[in-house]
């Protein structure tokens, strides 16, 4: 597989994820990944984004600023 931006050569790799929500910040750490080896940028597949998605909903209504998960514990 040839990276969509700099068609560099891919690698199995994780990342951490963060997304800003309206009160909260969500980290999730650990999260498996296709890494481009010249330029780093990171593809999730279907699954994963998913699972992301679900993990990042459960925080919404969340009283916490900052929230910080690794992603194999935060899975169902």
């Amino acid at each position: 597989m040839k990276c969509f931006y700099c068609k560099g050569d891919m690698e199995e790799s994780t990342t951490s994820h963060a997304v800003t929500l309206e009160d909260c910040v969500v980290i999730v750490k650990d999260v498996p990944c296709t890494r481009c080896r010249q330029c780093g940028e990171a593809y999730f597949s279907d699954k994963i984004a998913d699972e992301l998605d679900r993990i990042v909903d459960s925080f919404r209504k969340s009283k916490t600023e900052i929230a910080v998960v690794h992603y194999a514990s935060a899975r169902t």
